[in-house]
């Protein structure tokens, strides 16, 4: 590849982290990581830095003056420098042990890796991808929390989610893929695709199956029930009361928010509003039971939060109104339904 070839790369591999690149643009990234393992470190180093960003700002207390200097000086060229201040202005959170993990890994002295627990948490209204150690792809969901081992030793794969994710679990028949939740619930996968909500607040976990075969195991009655899942099924289950209900699904409004897409598919009003919540980081106010019956139909990309709420108020009676003023803090703004 030459040298006007490489300085595009250089250009657009943090933007392909974000996933703000063209067709064509993606396809010329992944068709240049293909050529050989040396374009796949380099991706998945400034991939790395794009999850690091915000720990750096709170690392006040671990010494890694050396580790980071080590980083930069591989980062040589002004187009590389950029990569390390683009790194400080993404959205994810990875936590302080994480970090010195990576540090490890990639930029060590060739030491053995540290297995430690890993954590990484998105932001309000963000989402962000990785991949784990045994190569499953985890697309999380804003203001999610993923738990996982440096490496995965034993006979199981372990991992802890509280909100929401979808999984791309890597096939390993002798090691079973467990998500585990707050909720008391867990799903038993060999190698699939299927999205899980599990929010710590709210009283539900749903998971939606795109392919292969789940098990979604519950507690009733103090004991241990297991529901199996097919392809184009979606699980609902309520820790309250410990009940379980399936439906049929396409999947695609399910896992819309991975593509940066909200898609309502005769989506009651309700769980409309929930999808809504998540991406705008709002909370509503259903001041109006009736309206609870409505649902609605279309699909969103780039819209701003009061052309969807519009549109709403277009296809049925409802009316909306900020109960503060937008942006004025950093709370969730609060918009009453009525």
């Amino acid at each position: 590849m030459d040298n006007i070839d490489k300085n595009k790369i250089e250009e657009l591999l943090p933007r392909y982290c974000e996933g703000q690149v063209t067709e064509a643009e993606r396809l010329l990234v992944e068709n240049w990581m293909s050529e050989s393992e040396e374009n796949r470190r380099t991706a998945k180093q400034v991939h790395a830095l794009y999850l690091a960003t915000d720990t750096i700002h709170v690392m006040k207390k671990v010494d890694t003056e050396k580790a980071l200097s080590r980083v930069k000086s591989r980062m040589t060229g002004k187009k590389k420098t950029m990569w390390w201040e683009w790194a400080q202005r993404a959205a994810a959170v990875l936590f302080i042990p994480l970090l010195v993990t990576l540090m490890v890994q990639h930029w060590g002295d060739g030491g053995k890796e540290l297995a430690q627990m890993m954590e990484i948490k998105t932001n309000p209204g963000m989402m962000t991808s990785l991949t784990l150690p045994d190569g499953t792809l985890v697309f999380l969901n804003s203001e999610s929390t993923l738990s996982y081992p440096s490496r995965f030793d034993g006979d199981t794969r372990n991992v802890n989610l509280q909100g929401e994710a979808y999984f791309e679990v890597a096939k390993d028949p002798e090691k079973k893929f467990i998500v585990s939740t707050s909720h008391q619930s867990q799903i038993e996968v060999l190698g699939t695709h299927f999205n899980v909500e599990a929010y710590e607040k709210e009283n539900r976990v749903s998971a939606t199956l795109v392919e292969g075969k789940i098990g979604f195991i519950y507690k009733c009655d103090n004991a241990s029930k297991k529901v199996l899942m097919a392809p184009g099924q979606k699980l609902v289950y309520d820790s309250k009361d410990s009940k379980v209900q399936l439906y049929a699904t396409s999947g695609e409004s399910e896992i819309a928010w991975k593509e940066g897409k909200i898609i309502f598919r005769n989506t009651p009003l309700e769980e409309g509003l929930r999808m809504l919540e998540k991406r705008y980081n709002v909370e509503f106010i259903i001041k109006n039971d009736r309206l609870k019956g409505d649902s609605f139909t279309g699909t969103f990309t780039n819209q701003r939060l009061e052309r969807i709420l519009e549109y709403f108020q277009l296809s049925s009676q409802i009316r909306w109104r900020y109960l503060d003023s937008p942006d004025i803090t950093d709370e969730k703004s609060k918009i009453e339904i009525y």
